[in-house]
């Protein structure tokens, strides 16, 4: 929405400067896009007339012009098409100044001298696009400066209005608006009184409300004897400023009191109205009207129209008909205000892909008590640009005109909902500045404050504590946090842990899948699940809403399966997914519980020069299991390897449980066969995590420990191991021989080949020694690694390499 600061001074004579209200508007609410100056850098501009216009010596896009500005001729070339002898046009003489700094200079152009420029709308600021000179009136006095002629320099403010606020559609409504933030009356202009005497309108033209659930009032009045032809100076102004073409006389003034009031109005030529006959009714089926936009549409029985004794003549709120429009052989005209139901304009515009300035109101909802005064406003002004004689009295026929009901209003609740100390007298005089009437004084608890009809967003108590905070000023509302009961958010063991095991995903590389909670019958059957197995059970469901969610799922797995089976046939090479949600197992009572599932295939990662591709495999998810088990702070938990059954591969799977003996998180391989039945062809593992077991299970004691301030020292040994000794049994020997001065072992080497013999690798270990209060030396580190040496061959039977 447009809004002019000069129209705006119509109605505020002591309006601040517009950099002072703009503040005052975000402040309150009333989004301001963006902010235009008018004439704001033009200077050395004036109203001249053309001459003559010659075609260019030397170039035939351009002409060579004589142009006048009442004192001197001036020779001006110019590229634009659209000028012609006689015509008034700005000129920017030399020395001139146009928006942007741009500064008019003497000229050759193709060999021939330029003295000056004839100005486009948008060379002079005043539109984004011109397609040619801009043409001013032809009774424009040639010589007059061109900024006064206009009644510039302006400023626009184009506003984003909000949905529920359709009374700042207008600029009595911003009038409004800046009057009760700047606490000023807002001076509405005074119009003529329509005569008494003569036959009134209802004897010229008979009303009838038909659909009377969807056209609340029809006022109309007669006005004969009009002149139609061009707008004067000031109208054709007022409208180009907020981006409105100048159509005539009549229409421009419908236009303007659109603009100015907010109410959308229509003038049909009266001679053209059949049986002199106003009628509002629905369409009928098949029924086509002409419209002002040069085409036909054919409607339908929902839509509202405006009709004569023969045919529709205008679709109700939208866009009048061609067959009954304002020409320039018009004498009399019929004028017409009206309330229509909101969404029956609204669905009318959107089943016909039209959106004017009148639907795009009525769909907001227009003020009611605003039918008649823009009526009687334009009524006024088609009297001082047109002529003619309005008849005595005003058409009027209503049914159910909307009414904003009393509210009951708190100032004592208002202060306590803003945080505000405002007194009661304070609250009373913005609720005025508003335009609402106030019932009761300062020392009443409560008021009853009727709401102005253009205000219908006012409904409530909280409505009008919102309007006291936006006029108080959002600023001055303090910062203070609502105090809260620490009982109200009891501590939650499982909110800290879920976080961890998230974080611990995200890291390493997992994205989180989102699941249904149903799954298919069969899902027990697809996983080899044994049928007594609990992951088995599922509860079915009595009103499924597909046949292949039909249980609610006991596991997280078969629906992640999926997710695996759909990114590897789009040609996703490497997955790490896992979901965190509820499961449930059946009973006497549906119990559910949380878990988590994570499960990875296809490349270890993303394929980098630095490392070589290769499939995840079992150790990726062990080191993932490890990572929970850390980040969670586990201690005392035991490792148990290849006893786990289906889904998991035989030998390659493993379970850890607390020192209960409580399961905490069991994966491993999936079963070939879990995988045929799924379509999945990469080997794939699987992670299942129990975080309610994880919350329960003890944790280890966090300790910390000062840098060592001596050396380590590192020793390396390989070791002929059997095979049926394993790795894990061969460090915690290393361990118990090494003593505390021992710090670290890690495997970094396995061999099998012609150097060993058959039923025996080779594993080669590092071992970290370091004592914290000395240096050890190297005689007493090789007796730590004899000894390890030594105990390793008496209880496995393993040999130094």
């Amino acid at each position: 929405m447009l809004i002019s600061y000069n129209w705006l001074k119509n109605y505020l004579p002591s309006l601040p400067p517009a950099e002072t209200i703009i503040p005052k508007m975000v402040h309150a609410g009333v989004a301001v896009e963006n902010v235009r100056h008018l004439g704001k850098d033009i200077t050395n501009v004036v109203v001249a007339e053309l001459l003559t216009v010659d075609k260019h010596p030397k170039a035939d896009r351009l002409s060579l012009t004589q142009v006048t500005d009442g004192q001197k001729t001036y020779q001006v070339v110019c590229g634009a098409k659209n000028i012609a002898p006689g015509q008034k046009i700005p000129l920017a003489r030399v020395g001139a100044v146009l928006p942007g700094n741009f500064k008019i200079k003497e000229a050759k152009i193709r060999d021939v001298e330029s003295f000056g420029m004839l100005c486009s709308s948008k060379e002079l600021g005043l539109a984004e696009d011109a397609e040619g000179i801009l043409i001013l009136s032809p009774d424009a006095p040639v010589g007059t400066e061109f900024l006064p002629y206009m009644g510039l320099p302006d400023t626009l403010f184009e506003l984003e209005i909000t949905p529920n606020r359709a009374d700042l559609l207008s600029h009595w409504g911003v009038a409004k608006e800046l009057g009760a933030l700047l606490g000023q009356k807002v001076q509405y202009p005074k119009t003529s009184v329509i005569p008494e005497g003569g036959a009134p309108v209802a004897q010229r033209v008979k009303l009838s409300i038909e659909s009377r659930d969807t056209c609340f009032l029809y006022t109309c009045l007669v006005m004969e004897g009009v002149k139609v032809g061009p707008s004067p100076l000031w109208l054709v102004q007022a409208l180009a400023r907020i981006g409105q073409r100048s159509i005539n006389n009549i229409v421009d003034v419908t236009n303007y009191v659109l603009m100015e009031t907010g109410q959308p109005l229509h003038a049909f030529d009266l001679s053209q109205l059949k049986g002199q006959q106003v009628i509002v009714r629905k369409a009928k089926k098949g029924e086509k009207i002409p419209l002002l936009d040069n085409t036909e549409r054919e409607l339908t029985e929902t839509m509202m129209v405006i009709a004569d004794a023969e045919r529709p003549v205008a679709l109700a709120g939208v866009m009048g008909g061609s067959n009954s429009q304002v020409t320039d052989g018009t004498t009399s005209i019929l004028l017409e205000s009206a309330l229509f139901l909101p969404g029956s304009v609204r669905k009318t515009a959107r089943a016909l892909s039209i959106s004017t300035d009148s639907s795009y109101r009525f769909e907001r909802g227009v003020d009611p008590q605003g039918v008649r005064v823009a009526l009687e406003r334009a009524a006024d002004l088609i009297q001082q640009v047109a002529g003619g004689q309005a008849a005595p009295g005003i058409g009027s026929v209503e049914t159910q005109v909307p009414q904003n009901p009393p509210v009951s209003y708190r100032p004592s609740r208002s202060n306590q909902v803003l945080g505000l100390t405002l007194s009661n007298q304070a609250q009373i005089d913005i609720l005025k500045n508003l335009g609402c009437e106030v019932q009761g004084d300062a020392s009443s608890q409560s008021l009853t404050v009727k709401c102005p009809s253009h205000r219908s967003d006012l409904r409530k108590e909280i409505d009008l504590i919102e309007e006291m905070a936006r006029l108080t000023g959002y600023d001055k509302i303090p910062v203070t946090p609502p105090p809260v009961p620490s009982d109200l958010f009891p501590f939650q063991p499982m909110v800290p842990l879920e976080a961890e095991l998230r974080g611990t995903l995200h890291q390493a590389g997992f994205w989180e899948a989102v699941n249904s909670s149903f799954l298919p019958p069969d899902f027990a059957k697809k996983l080899r699940l044994p049928a007594d197995a609990p992951s088995a059970q599922a509860q079915e469901v009595a009103n499924p809403i597909a046949e292949d969610q039909k249980v609610l799922r006991p596991s997280l797995l078969p629906s992640l399966l999926a997710n695996v089976r759909l990114n590897l046939s789009h040609q996703q090479e490497s997955l790490r997914l896992y979901e965190m949600n509820k499961v449930f197992t059946p009973g006497a009572q549906l119990t559910e519980r949380p878990q988590v599932a994570a499960i990875l295939a296809g490349l270890s990662g993303e394929v980098q020069w630095t490392s070589p591709e290769r499939p995840s495999d079992f150790f990726d998810l062990k080191g993932l299991a490890q990572d929970l088990v850390t980040a969670c702070g586990l201690g005392g938990v035991q490792w148990i390897y290849g006893e786990l059954p289906a889904p998991f591969e035989p030998g390659l799977n493993f379970e850890v449980r607390d020192a209960k003996g409580n399961s905490l998180l069991r994966g491993g391989a999936l079963h070939a066969k879990v995988l045929k039945d799924y379509d999945i062809s990469a080997p794939c593992f699987a992670l299942e995590v129990e975080p309610k077991a994880l919350a329960q299970a003890p944790r280890s004691k966090a300790s910390y420990q000062a840098l060592p301030k001596f050396p380590a020292a590192w020793r390396d040994i390989a070791l002929v191991v059997p095979d049926g000794v394993t790795s894990g049994q061969v460090q915690d020997a290393i361990r118990q021989a090494g003593g505390p001065e021992l710090k670290a072992v890690h495997l970094f080497d396995l061999y099998r080949g012609p150097h060993v013999a058959q039923g025996f690798r080779s594993l080669a270990y590092r071992m970290q020694f370091l004592n914290e209060d000395r240096t050890l030396t190297d005689a007493e580190i090789v007796q730590k690694v004899s000894s390890i040496t030594s105990h390793l061959k008496e209880r496995y039977s393993i040999a130094i390499r």
